[in-house]
């Protein structure tokens, strides 16, 4: 008799599936929730497919927490790679992930936190996370001429207002928590070229907006190019 695993049929569910099935619930219910028969009566499957995915449940929280890692994580780098090399540009830029970027889901945050209190492996990720995305912040405050510790403190500040908005499910007007962007900025960055913009849509543009570094088309479009103009 063949001990092959049998493929699954055409039009079955994928891993991605699973994962954001248990994403759903780990934000609603806490991670003790995410179990496979419960999982595969919502997705309409049998048990067998999670096993067609993943070896075991813990297989299944790994895979959960590198799906965090890439949807609230890497966004933070992403823009700054994509920010102009200047920090006004760069906190913009930190401002739009943590405000407006479609990607970032922050009750997700909150369910990995909780998830922490209970498991090694969250909590060690969650310790790694929190100060890589400080020593991110530390770096664009020592751009703005603050030394250290100052710079160090700031974006504390920065990531723990953040956080505890989150966790505190702070429900507020969008139009009203926009217009607090340039005064956080005075407070937490010491710089106060936001308080310029008046209205919500002009502060959301400018989120929006940041100024991006330079690409070699944008070096082409405009002539740039060594040799060539």
């Amino acid at each position: 008799m063949s001990t092959k695993k049998r493929a699954p049929k055409s039009g079955s569910i994928s891993a991605q599936d699973w994962i954001d099935a248990s994403r759903a619930v780990l934000i609603k219910r806490g991670i003790s929730a995410v179990k496979v028969e419960p999982l595969a009566k919502q997705l309409g499957v049998t048990p067998g497919s999670f096993y067609w995915h993943f070896k075991n449940r813990d297989a299944l929280y790994r895979a959960l927490l590198k799906d965090w890692l890439a949807t609230n994580v890497r966004p933070f780098f992403e823009a700054l790679d994509d920010a102009a090399d200047e920090p006004r540009a760069q906190y913009l830029a930190l401002a739009y992930v943590w405000v407006l970027d479609p990607q970032f889901d922050a009750p997700l945050d909150v369910a990995i936190r909780e998830w922490g209190k209970t498991s090694k492996l969250a909590a060690r990720t969650m310790r790694f996370v929190d100060h890589k995305r400080i020593s991110l912040y530390q770096w664009v405050f020592e751009g703005f001429g603050h030394d250290g510790l100052s710079a160090l403190v700031r974006a504390r500040t920065m990531y723990f207002h953040q956080i505890g908005y989150y966790a505190m499910r702070v429900q507020e007007d969008p139009e009203r928590r926009l217009l607090q962007i340039p005064h956080y900025a005075e407070i937490i960055a010491g710089d106060t070229w936001l308080r310029d913009l008046k209205s919500a849509e002009d502060i959301k543009s400018a989120l929006v907006n940041y100024p991006r570094r330079e690409t070699l088309a944008d070096r082409i479009a405009r002539g740039r190019v060594s040799g060539r103009r």
